[in-house]
C-alpha cells in the first residue's frame, strides 16, 4: 500500500532546501555506486559538471534541475534518494552514494535502495523530451487540460499518473485530487464534466502539500533528515476502512492502473 516515490511537492521541498546552492562551484565529484549516473560514463559526467558554477536550482515534475553555467545537472530521487547540503561529510556513510565537493561544504546524495541518480544534459530541450507538462508551467491551463482529457479515453487515475501527460503527480496526490473533485478513479477521462474543478484542485492539493513540506510516509526527508507534514492533511490516501470526511461512508482500496487506489464509492462518481 505504501508509496515511497517522492512526488512533485516532496521534490519542490528538496529544491527549496537547496537554495543556498546557487552561485557555488562544484570542485569535485565522488560516487560510490556504479549505476548512479544514467546517461553518461563516469569520466564524461565529471568533465561536464566539475568546475561548473550553479546558476539556479529548479524542478520539473519529479526531477531536480540544477542549471550550471553550461548545461544541466538533473537528479531523480526515485524511491529513497535524499539530496541535501552539509558543511561536513557524515560519519555514518552506509547509504551515501555520492557527494559533490563545493569547497566550503558538500551536496550529499544518500539512497537506501540505490535506484536514484543523476543525468547531465547540455540543453534543457534534451530533458524536456522525457516528460510532459508540469502543473506549475504556463502551458498547464484549463484549456490544455480539457483538450487532453477529451482526446483520451483512459481511466482518469491512469492518465493523471502518466508522466508523459502531466509530470509530477503520483499515487498519493492523484488519490487526493480525485477525492476532492468527487471523481471516481476509473471514470474515463473523456467523460469527465468537472474539468474546471479538477484543474483547480490539482493546484490546490499541490500548493497545500508544498506548504506542509510534502508527505513523509516512511522514507522521505529533506534538508538532512527533516520530514514532511502533509500526511496529517490526507483526506483519502492510506485511509482504507476509515470514514469519508465528506459523506461518512467507508474508504475502500482497490488496484487501479496497477496502483493501490483509495476512494469513496459513495461520493466519487
Amino acid at each position: 500500500m505504501v508509496d515511497l516515490l517522492p512526488e512533485l511537492p516532496e521534490v519542490q521541498t528538496v529544491v527549496n532546501s537547496l537554495a543556498k546552492l546557487k552561485n557555488k562551484r562544484i570542485i569535485s565529484f565522488k560516487s560510490f555506486h556504479s549505476k548512479i549516473i544514467y546517461n553518461l560514463d563516469h569520466s564524461t559526467f565529471i568533465e561536464n559538471v566539475v568546475n561548473k558554477k550553479v546558476d539556479s536550482v529548479k524542478r520539473k515534475g519529479k526531477y531536480i534541475l540544477i542549471k550550471l553555467d553550461t548545461g544541466y545537472l538533473v537528479c531523480h530521487l526515485r524511491m529513497t534518494g535524499q539530496l541535501f547540503l552539509s558543511d561536513k561529510l557524515p560519519e555514518n556513510r552506509r547509504h551515501m552514494r555520492a557527494y559533490f565537493n563545493l569547497s566550503k561544504d558538500f551536496m550529499i546524495y544518500n539512497d537506501i535502495r540505490k535506484f536514484g541518480g543523476f543525468y547531465y544534459f547540455s540543453s534543457i530541450d534534451e530533458f524536456n523530451l522525457k516528460v510532459g507538462v508540469d502543473p506549475y508551467e504556463k502551458e498547464f491551463t484549463f484549456k490544455w487540460l480539457r483538450n487532453g482529457l477529451k482526446s483520451r479515453s483512459r481511466s482518469i487515475k491512469h492518465l493523471l499518473l502518466d508522466q508523459k501527460f502531466i509530470c509530477g503527480l503520483g499515487n498519493i496526490y492523484v488519490d487526493e485530487i480525485l477525492w476532492l473533485t468527487k471523481i471516481h478513479p476509473e471514470k474515463k477521462s473523456n467523460k469527465i464534466k468537472m474539468i474546471k474543478n479538477l484543474y483547480e484542485n490539482i493546484l490546490t492539493v499541490l500548493d497545500n502539500s508544498i506548504k506542509h513540506h510534502g508527505t513523509t510516509i516512511i522514507n522521505f526527508t529533506f534538508d538532512n533528515m527533516k520530514t514532511g507534514e502533509f500526511k496529517n492533511e490526507l483526506k483519502v490516501y492510506a485511509r482504507e476502512g476509515m470514514r469519508c470526511f465528506r459523506c461518512n461512508n467507508k474508504i475502500i482500496r482497490k488496484k487501479i492502473a496497477s496502483r493501490s487506489t483509495h476512494y469513496c464509492r459513495k461520493c466519487q462518481k
